[in-house]
């Protein structure tokens, strides 16, 4: 008998453990605990300080031999090399997060590379989606080319002014003391061993101030380069995806492809795969759509000189594509062929051609405006037949 009852104190005993173990994890309804998860150790690691005390050698003992086997490295002022106390980076490596099944993401140090594989329904991603991608991407954070190297399939940014988050800095991060980081990215659009077309991203520039422009000295821990950079890969995947969806949702596909590349000059250029003839006749009918005040036009030369008044906002929503980002000046189309396309090229009043930036910048709103001209000349065409 006392035996059983020894046996049954026990299993109480362990079921009560059972209850009130889990008890202290859980809430009676399932939900965490949150006094359990908050730290309630001391912090004083914050204020760490590096400190050195001199060996005292006993009076009568042998010489001591010291050996560089096992040297600890004296603290040094340059935060990428020794991190100690508050400069610790306690924060979990920042993940690239793919958004869809379609793509496919890695991190190599510093840089942070996004393929793009065929969706679901077969469609494939060229490199006309991702540029035109990668400057719809600019332009909602307001970022300008510094230099577009078509040749090597690069893009380097000018200064972006943004938060730790690579947001856009603004009047209430500035008046909540936030850092402003001032950085330039490097964007590679490349292909991978299996074919499928990629951008690699890389911060190559870092400066840092207080919210009054005060210039911070210390600069970013060695860790923060690939942090920053798996950031804007974040964004550039957050801008694809909202492209994919609203492609989807419309039910539309670009019939025109419309690439960047260089003309015969070597100037950046907006190469097109049909005939001359084609898009001379295209381009003039999107000015004249436009309501875009043609000066003088020669088909023969492939020229089209513009007055070109920047057009309101509400008539680009109407025509559901990006202002193209011209101010308002005179400005020159030149059509030409390069190998087996035809190239755009634009100018300024000077006749001098207008920076790689412009170009760039253009580039998804101009393609878009393109491609719509192109169905409403189809349509038009196959109407009169």
């Amino acid at each position: 008998m006392p035996v059983l009852k020894l046996r049954t104190l026990l299993t109480i005993f362990a079921g009560t453990v059972g209850y009130l173990s889990i008890c202290s994890c859980s809430s009676f309804w399932g939900g965490v605990n949150a006094d359990v998860r908050e730290a309630n150790n001391n912090f004083s690691y914050v204020d760490a300080q590096s400190t050195e005390r001199p060996l005292v050698q006993p009076a009568g003992t042998d010489p001591i031999v010291y050996s560089d086997r096992f040297k600890v490295s004296k603290p040094v002022t340059d935060a990428r090399a020794v991190l100690i106390g508050r400069d610790v980076d306690i924060r979990p490596p920042q993940k690239i997060i793919s958004l869809n099944n379609n793509v496919e993401v890695f991190q190599d140090g510093d840089l942070a590379q996004v393929w793009f594989y065929p969706q679901e329904n077969g469609t494939k991603v060229t490199a006309n989606d991702l540029l035109y991608t990668l400057f719809h991407l600019f332009r909602k954070l307001g970022i300008e080319v510094d230099q577009l190297d078509v040749a090597n399939s690069m893009v380097k940014t000018d200064w972006f002014e943004g938060t730790e988050f690579v947001h856009p800095y603004n009047l209430e991060d500035s008046s909540n003391g936030v850092i402003r980081y001032r950085q330039r990215y490097v964007f590679r659009l490349l292909r991978n061993s299996e074919g499928a077309p990629g951008v690699v991203v890389q911060l190559v520039d870092n400066e840092m101030q207080e919210a009054d422009g005060t210039e911070l000295a210390d600069g970013l821990t060695r860790f923060e380069p690939a942090r920053f950079s798996a950031l804007m890969a974040n964004r550039l995947l957050e801008t694809y995806y909202d492209e994919v969806m609203i492609a989807s949702n419309k039910g539309r596909n670009a019939e025109l492809s419309v690439e960047l590349g260089r003309d015969n000059n070597g100037l950046p250029c907006w190469l097109l795969d049909i005939s001359f003839a084609d898009t001379y006749k295209l381009l003039q009918n999107l000015l004249i759509a436009y309501d875009i005040d043609i000066k003088e036009y020669s088909s023969s030369d492939g020229e089209i000189l513009v007055d070109y008044d920047e057009l309101d906002p509400e008539f680009w929503q109407q025509q559901d594509v990006e202002p193209w980002g011209l101010v308002s000046e005179k400005y020159k189309f030149k059509i030409g062929v390069v190998g087996d396309k035809v190239s755009i090229s634009l100018y300024d009043k000077n006749d001098a051609p207008v920076p790689a930036g412009v170009i760039a910048r253009m580039y998804s709103g101009f393609a878009s405006s393109l491609n719509k001209q192109f169905l409403r000349d189809k349509r038009n065409s196959s109407t009169k037949k």
